[in-house]
């Protein structure tokens, strides 16, 4: 992606009419700041992270090995490849840290992800101010992960997806209104 995709708006988007900001796929060119891809350095266990993406992919393993390759990826896709599961497919695990290691991800990461992505996010917010300001603009609209493919963080193929990554946005966005 190119550095212009990475401009923050000016002013605050506009709000769809149907009060719901489907960040992934239908309002991508307006609110892609949302995402976890995001170039927003913060700090964060005594280390700076170029995105979101890259702190909680890190958190995968406690592997020192595995960490220094995840903090080198040039772009929060690499990083997410070499953090695939080695029990995906192979197309999509082609490039995994842990498949070419024999290795596995820590065996608590369904338990602790969660938490591990609302300390990101809650860094991620408040240390880049301008992007806090978007994301109290969006008011009281409900934040969607509509990934197609994501079925935990977003809504998945059949729409009923927990959407956790708008969920947990929604979170920092009320905390951030409490301030």
């Amino acid at each position: 992606m190119s550095p212009e995709s990475y401009q923050l708006p000016s002013t605050p988007p506009e709000i769809p009419e149907d009060n719901r900001i489907l960040y992934y796929d239908r309002d991508r060119a307006a609110f892609r700041y949302l995402s976890h891809f995001w170039p927003s350095p913060f700090a964060l266990d005594g280390a700076s992270w170029p995105t979101v993406e890259h702190y909680y992919q890190c958190q995968k393993s406690l592997d020192p090995d595995y960490q220094a390759a995840i903090r080198a990826a040039e772009t929060p896709g690499q990083a997410k490849r070499l953090a695939a599961s080695p029990d995906r497919p192979r197309r999509h695990s082609k490039q995994s840290w842990f498949r070419k290691t024999g290795t596995l991800p820590r065996p608590d990461w369904d338990d602790v992800k969660l938490d591990i992505m609302r300390r990101a996010d809650r860094a991620k917010y408040a240390q880049n101010p301008d992007l806090a300001a978007l994301l109290r603009a969006t008011g009281n609209a409900e934040l969607i992960e509509d990934s197609h493919s994501e079925t935990f963080w977003g809504i998945g193929e059949d729409g009923d997806g927990p959407n956790w990554a708008g969920r947990v946005l929604m979170e920092v966005r009320a905390a951030l209104a409490g301030q």
